[in-house]
């Protein structure tokens, strides 16, 4: 059965080439992700979230600088950087596509029987 540090490496390898199957694989039936502005509960809402994710994002990097496991929990410091690809158009016309960006954030996790059961991502929704 997969620890939190195992599943915390997959989750990076997977984000790293995009693949929201394998993403949402790593997530119990009941697996809910939460973040600053978004909460995404069962497999299937988690893999469409993912699908946005790698339609409005390219050449997605994340690289963890830090894991810590304890029991069912994991907690992992990361920076993801991307392009930011196919984004709407601001009031002014202006556009974020085609901006690289970078995010700096923590990731508390609880795994149950081999699977995340839940994900909970800290950071700052500002783009740098």
């Amino acid at each position: 059965m997969r620890s939190g540090r195992d599943l915390w490496s997959e989750f990076e390898t997977l984000t790293n080439r995009n693949d929201s199957a394998g993403l949402a694989s790593l997530f119990a039936s009941d697996g809910v992700l939460v973040g600053p502005n978004f909460r995404h509960e069962g497999s299937e809402a988690i893999r469409a979230f993912c699908d946005v994710l790698t339609t409005h994002f390219s050449d997605i990097n994340m690289e963890t600088s830090l894991v810590i496991e304890e029991g069912e929990t994991v907690v992992a410091e990361w920076t993801v950087r991307a392009t930011h690809m196919a984004a709407p158009a601001m009031p002014d016309g202006t556009s974020a596509t085609d901006m690289t960006v970078a995010q700096a954030g923590v990731t508390v996790g609880t795994v149950r029987d081999g699977k995340f059961l839940a994900l909970r991502e800290y950071f700052d929704t500002a783009p740098r």
